[in-house]
């Protein structure tokens, strides 16, 4: 009998974006203010497939690498312990350990959703701090089901993280999508200029791990035609989405220095490729030069 195949993530370090083939996608990019100005790029993602946990975070212009602190705290708490199993548990692990530790001036949002697998279902742990947003929505018509309110608990300046919830879901349809505010930016443009079409034709048209390639074709395309924030967005289907052990990134948080490294070093000739899982350890410096941060998961 073949031996069972484990899935695959692969990177892309000049676009920064991820993708788990038919499950997963992510990225992200630095608004067209701070390439101009020199800044770092304040969105962060964090990827844990060893515990099924995914994040985003939103620091500010001035310390934009607020947000990538926030989820290496978060990576080394799971990395220690695992992933709590209940809202309840998640909240006083965020309240306790991830929050407490963020300083008053690393103001920074927090958006997450972990996945429990059940026999017939999964349950989504939902948290959000600040004005990034999860959202559930369904994969063929793109019809919202929930979604996390815009609130005032930003890591650093709350000492709490309040909305945290459980969401079950049994339909094979659902997607979950984590963003920062200048997602939002992209997409309004992209619905006023009628580049994509509505959001059911994007997900019919590219598929869920395409989308990160669009997106990051639509802000090549159409640079200097229209500002927007940081753009960082996690695209995942709960009920496909691949346990793999061990692996774990976070990408993003970038200071203005590492910013301006990587659009002098990193050009399409060289790095333009994808890198498999399986060699993210010997590509480790080649990947931290684009912000990508290889990490060791812990137990489950």
């Amino acid at each position: 009998m073949a031996a069972k195949e484990s899935p695959t993530v692969e990177i892309n370090p000049f676009k920064r974006i991820l993708k788990m083939p038919g499950a997963l996608c992510g990225g992200i990019s630095t608004g067209s203010d701070k390439i101009r100005s020199g800044y770092g790029n304040g969105d962060c993602l964090f990827f844990d497939f060893e515990h099924l946990v995914f994040a985003v975070a939103d620091g500010t212009e001035r310390f934009p690498w607020a947000s990538r602190d926030l989820l290496q705290r978060l990576a080394e708490r799971l990395s220690r312990s695992g992933s709590p199993e209940t809202a309840r548990d998640w909240k006083d692990m965020m309240n306790n350990e991830i929050y407490a530790g963020q300083k008053y001036q690393h103001k920074t949002t927090f958006s997450a959703v972990s996945l429990r697998r059940e026999k017939e279902a999964v349950t989504l742990i939902i948290a959000n701090g600040g004005d990034s947003v999860v959202t559930v929505m369904d994969g063929l018509t793109a019809k919202i089901r929930r979604q996390t309110g815009r609130n005032m608990e930003f890591a650093g300046r709350s000492r709490e993280i309040v909305e945290v919830m459980e969401h079950r879901v049994s339909d094979q349809n659902v997607r979950v999508l984590l963003s920062t505010d200048g997602f939002d930016d992209v997409w309004r443009f992209c619905l006023r200029r009628s580049l994509v079409g509505s959001a059911r034709e994007v997900l019919e048209r590219v598929g869920l791990d395409g989308i990160s390639e669009e997106i990051f074709g639509i802000l090549e395309g159409q640079r200097g035609r229209f500002e927007y924030d940081d753009v960082g967005f996690i695209l995942l289907d709960p009920n496909v989405v691949k346990r793999v052990k061990g692996k774990a990134l976070i990408m993003g948080g970038t200071r203005p220095f590492e910013e301006e490294c990587y659009r002098q070093q990193y050009t399409p000739q060289v790095y333009d490729r994808w890198i498999p899982d399986a060699q993210w350890d010997e590509q480790e410096e080649m990947l931290a030069g684009a912000g990508i941060r290889v990490l060791k998961a812990g137990p489950c």
